[in-house]
């Protein structure tokens, strides 16, 4: 069969209405639906008298009746019945080829000797475009879930590539879109591309460079104190992870004040700590960054 443009008219002989009295509609998939490549394809031409069919394509012509015996036109299976008195046709592809994209497919009945058409095209699905929306959910100290967004249309699987320092550990396949990895080593910087694969093993482009750094806090800095009474103290400090690489991020903080039963837990990067009897009196804090994988490396300051 031709790969563009190509007409397959349906004669329908006995009908002597002065307009179209056949319609042709894709009904699986629903029109205007794209057809996935490999994908079934029915095409259905429905006509107002019991007729005989007939059906043009690459290799000629070929009738059938409504109660024919099925036939084979190019690659499609031509069935007919009567339905309700009406003349039912129908062309069925069980795996559709890309090069059927943009083919116009007609039926059409006589009408004084003037074929008048009803036309489809079919359209087939192109390669897909690349993952959109990639976000990483850390769940716990070995495990993390990637989710993303993709087409919903003709994609039979994602592939996910995973290397681990710059090394192509693995790669795994998923048929959602988002892939669970629990197979993850602490101190580790990680990266992953997603691939969509269509109905056909057609690859999609890749999705950019994930890059994820798979480790505890880092150390904070920049700590300082103020005493604000006499038995009160503030302590400020900053964060000191890298901030152009995601990695999981810090829940919280723990903080312990050395003999004296105070510890402490916040999401900020300050704290006020109270009850201290200062006079005369040094205290040691500590400060340990926690994220889902652990404990980071504390620090020390004398208040």
């Amino acid at each position: 069969m031709a790969t563009t443009g190509i007409y397959w008219c349906l004669v329908l002989t006995e009908c002597l209405s002065l307009v179209t009295c056949a319609s042709l509609v894709q009904t699986i998939p629903p029109y205007p639906t794209p057809v996935c490549p490999g994908g079934r394809l029915v095409l259905t031409c429905t006509a107002s008298t019991n007729g005989v069919v007939r059906w043009i394509g690459d290799s000629g012509t070929h009738a059938i009746s409504s109660n024919g015996t099925p036939i084979m036109v190019d690659s499609f299976n031509v069935t007919a019945t009567l339905v309700d008195g009406a003349t039912v046709s129908y062309a069925t592809n069980e795996s559709v080829p890309v090069q059927l994209n943009k083919t116009t497919v007609s039926c059409s009945d006589k009408d004084n000797g003037e074929l008048i058409y009803s036309v489809v095209t079919i359209y087939i699905t192109d390669i897909q475009e690349a993952v959109t929306n990639v976000e990483i959910d850390p769940i716990d100290s070995n495990t993390l879930i990637i989710n993303w967004n993709g087409s919903e249309l003709c994609i039979d699987h994602y592939n996910v590539t995973i290397n681990s320092n710059n090394t192509l550990n693995e790669s795994r396949t998923t048929n959602d879109t988002n892939i669970t990895i629990d197979t993850l080593i602490v101190g580790t910087n990680y990266s992953f591309i997603i691939i969509p694969i269509d109905t056909i093993g057609r690859e999609g482009p890749p999705s950019s460079l994930i890059q994820y750094i798979w480790n505890v806090p880092a150390q904070v800095v920049n700590i300082s104190w103020y005493q604000i009474s006499t038995d009160s103290i503030t302590i400020w400090w900053n964060n000191n992870e890298d901030s152009t690489i995601p990695h999981p991020p810090t829940q919280y903080y723990i903080i312990n004040v050395y003999n004296t039963s105070n510890s402490i837990n916040t999401n900020n990067t300050n704290v006020t700590i109270t009850g201290l009897p200062l006079a005369d009196t040094n205290y040691t804090v500590t400060i340990i960054p926690v994220n889902v994988i652990g404990y980071g490396p504390s620090v020390t300051v004398n208040a």
